[in-house]
């Protein structure tokens, strides 16, 4: 997602559109999804379609890169007509707007790459940590957020920690993003930054 401004809303997070011969099918970070039929009046609006519901979206190339081709979606929302342009879009604070990249086909083998990190900076393959008492976490197994937060083992939660690795009680810091807890009984490692146990959804900056 994209905006400029303040919107009211703004999802963190990579969003997979995947177009089918008739329909398109939206992927969250949040691993949901719909699936929309989708036709064109031409031009450049696209209509989706779910059941009653009706979006009109205004799709513009925006640059050709010497990697990627970008092009950029707006939509009022359903029922209502598309804005004028992507960046008409952009201007206000009433449209959704995305932007989607494609890797061109000139740019070269192994130059353009999409992998879906969902606002992760995956955690090194080593042995798992040493908690206390001799227990290991099986959570540390996890490499990103989405996977790490939905996980349970044996009365065992995970959680992430975004912006930071863990430290353990006894062990100290560690390279390790996500760690394990039980209901009722405080964790047995810190997290510097914020620690995620419900959705993925913030972002951290690399100074």
């Amino acid at each position: 997602m994209a905006k400029r401004g303040a919107p009211p809303h703004f999802d963190m997070g990579e969003i997979d559109l995947i177009f089918g011969d008739k329909n398109l099918t939206v992927k969250y970070p949040n691993r949901t999804q719909d699936i929309y039929d989708v036709a064109t009046t031409g031009g450049s609006v696209l209509i989706l379609q779910k059941g009653n519901e009706t979006i009109r979206v205004v799709h513009n190339l925006l640059a050709y890169l010497k990697h990627t081709t970008a092009a950029g979606l707006s939509t009022y929302g359903p029922g209502k007509d598309a804005p004028d342009s992507f960046k008409t879009g952009m201007m206000g604070n009433m449209a959704e707007d995305l932007i989607m990249w494609k890797c061109n086909s000139w740019g070269g083998s192994g130059t353009c790459k999409f992998t879906d990190k969902n606002m992760t900076e995956e955690a090194p393959k080593k042995e798992i940590a040493v908690v206390q008492d001799g227990e290991t976490d099986g959570c540390n197994d996890y490499g990103d957020c989405h996977s790490c937060i939905s996980a349970q083992q044996e009365g065992v939660r995970c959680g992430w920690c975004l912006g930071g690795t863990l430290s353990y009680r006894g062990v100290g810091k560690t390279p390790y993003k996500c760690g394990g807890f039980k209901a009722g009984q405080p964790y047995n490692f810190t997290c510097p930054a914020d620690f995620r146990t419900t959705d993925c959804k913030g972002y951290s900056c690399d100074w």
